[in-house]
């Protein structure tokens, strides 16, 4: 959980720090609850009981379309896919 304790200008340089690492070829591996730390990756695992339930690709999405399509796979996971 790279960005849980930072404030919001730290978390901005993290991931821009983050970015430009992979920008280099290295693969970053990061655990976290933020959608908007993840909506910077180009790849989203969803884990659920241990195993990976949905794998999200970035494709040609910019980080706000990312960020929603993360955020609406969320409400789905968590809801079933049907309202409460």
């Amino acid at each position: 959980e790279p960005t849980g304790a930072l404030d919001s200008r730290s978390t901005d340089e993290l991931l821009k720090l983050f970015g430009e690492i992979n920008a280099s070829g290295q693969t970053i591996v990061m655990v976290t609850h933020s959608v908007r730390a993840a909506s910077c990756a180009s790849r989203v695992l969803f884990l659920r009981d241990g195993e990976v339930s949905l794998e999200l690709k970035r494709g040609k999405d910019t980080d706000s379309q990312f960020y929603q399509r993360i955020t609406d796979a969320l409400t789905q996971q968590q809801t079933g896919g049907e309202c409460a």
